[in-house]
Formats: C-alpha cells, structure tokens, sequence
C-alpha cells in the first residue's frame, strides 16, 4: 500500500468523528478509481467490525462512500444501522436516496428493501403496494413474477399489505395467484405457509368460516406444528359452537408456543402472531 493511502487511512475517520456531513467537493480527486473502490471496500468491511448502531461503524460506513458515493448497496446498508436504534427519519432519508439511485440505474434491489421495510417496521401498506408495483413497471416484463423483496416474494408482501388495509377479495385474488405461481414454477404451493394462512385469515374477515377453516386445516395436514393456524382453527370451532374441535386446537396452540414453536422473526412482528395471553383468553375466559 503506498504512503498517500496509508495516510488516508488513518486520517479520514479521524475527520469523520469531527464531522458527519457529506463534502460537496472532491477532496480526492487524484485518486484512481480503482484507489477510489479499494479505499471503499476497505471500509465498508471495517465497519462490519462493529455493532451496526455504534458510532464507529457508521464513521466506517460514512468514510466508504466517500470514496464510492455512488455504490447504491453501501449506502442502503448504512441506513440499517439508523433503523436499528429507532431513527427513523435518517434511515429512511439514507434508504431514500439509494433508491432515487437505483432507479437512475435502472435497478430496483434498495427498492425491494424499502418495501419490505415498509410493510414491516413502518406498517405503510399504501407506500408498500406503491413500491412492489414500481418494482414490476421498472424491471423488463420478463422479470420472475415471485420476485424476491429482502427474502420474500414481493407480491406476497402487497397482498399482505392488501390484507391489513382490509381489501380482502383483492388479497384473496393475489394470494391465490401466488400458490398458482408456485405451482406454474415447479414448487409445492402447501410449502407457502404464508400464503395459506393468510388466506384463512383473509376468509375469517368476510365471514367465510368454512372456507377459511378448509384453508387453516389443509396447512396443518402438512404443518402441523403451525401454532398460529392451530389458535386461528380454535378461535373458529368456538365461534361455530363445536367447542371439542376449539379446545383440541388451542391446546395445541398452548403446548407448541411452549415450544418456542411460533411464527417469529428477530427484528419484527409478523402479522397475527399470537402470544400466550391471547390463547389463555379463549381456552380460560
């Protein structure tokens, strides 16, 4: 490594720790791109060194775009680390502007993150159904329909989206054209748990209790470890009087969530995920 990028090394987070301001003006002009790239990897995988909501890694971070301001992926990363400690207006500010670049680009992946990001830490279901759909108008008609938006289907995302503002029939309507997709792509459709159980929930809203029970009962012929479809079923049977069936399924509900075994995701709640107070009200009201 020559002297000047050694100098560099050492000094640029000094700099960052004075100030956190984005320079309007190349103070590093003289470097070669490839001095540029190499600068900003060296960085970016120095940050990961750190916990993601500690000042040094965001120094990191920052001092990686300085020399690659333009790599959409480091900047959507550093967003991550504002969203971990709650600030949101500057996650978002930061995940804003990889997207406006990513667009530039022709691209979507910052996209996809945010519309995850959307449904699930924001619960902003308008402005997750108006980033799925940019997804699709933006990418060539060829695009893979399922996808994927941060690990999940992006589709899947809008029709839950469609769930929570209470569009059940346009829900129902995508949900089942995403198990048709599954099977048109070769993949068992019972395997999209999520699919199906929203289906069921979906049916529960509009008072379709047989068809909603249909939905929860074939999931647990192949899952049967499902707590949630187990509790959705009891509260149903207790609805409809059969209060044998009820209890069979909360009890079951009771005993896997005893388990651990509950949908559950480290970082966000998943819609209708069910806590032990809510299966204690309905088996001892």
């Amino acid at each position: 490594m020559s002297l000047r990028i050694y100098t560099l090394l050492l000094l640029l987070p000094l700099f960052f720790s004075c100030t956190r301001s984005e320079k309007k003006t190349d103070t590093h002009a003289d470097l070669t791109q490839k001095e540029r790239d190499s600068l900003s990897k060296y960085y970016f995988d120095l940050s990961s060194n750190y916990y993601q909501s500690s000042e040094s890694h965001r120094i990191y971070r920052d001092s990686s775009l300085v020399y690659n301001p333009d790599n959409i992926n480091y900047r959507e990363r550093l967003s991550y680390s504002y969203k971990k400690t709650g600030e949101h207006i500057e996650a978002m500010r930061i995940l804003n502007d990889a997207v406006e670049r990513d667009l530039a680009e022709g691209t979507t992946f910052s996209l996809q993150y945010r519309a995850w990001s959307l449904l699930y830490f924001y619960r902003d279901y308008h402005g997750t159904i108006r980033d799925v759909d940019l997804i699709f108008d933006t990418l060539p008609e060829t695009t893979n329909k399922m996808l994927g938006c941060h690990g999940e289907p992006c589709l899947l995302l809008k029709a839950q989206a469609l769930y929570r503002l209470e569009k059940y029939q346009e829900a129902i309507e995508l949900f089942q054209w995403i198990l048709e997709e599954d099977q048109r792509q070769g993949f068992d459709p019972l395997d999209n748990h999520l699919a199906y159980f929203y289906l069921g929930r979906c049916y529960t809203e509009l008072g379709a209790y047989e068809k909603a029970i249909s939905f929860f009962e074939e999931q647990l012929a192949v899952y049967d470890t499902f707590t949630e479809a187990h509790f959705q079923l009891g509260k149903l049977y207790k609805k409809l009087g059969n209060n044998e069936k009820a209890t069979y399924h909360l009890q079951n509900a009771l005993e896997l969530f005893n388990k651990n075994m509950k949908m559950g995701e480290p970082y966000f709640e998943r819609f209708d995920e069910v806590f032990l107070y809510q299966i204690e009200e309905e088996l001892y009201p």
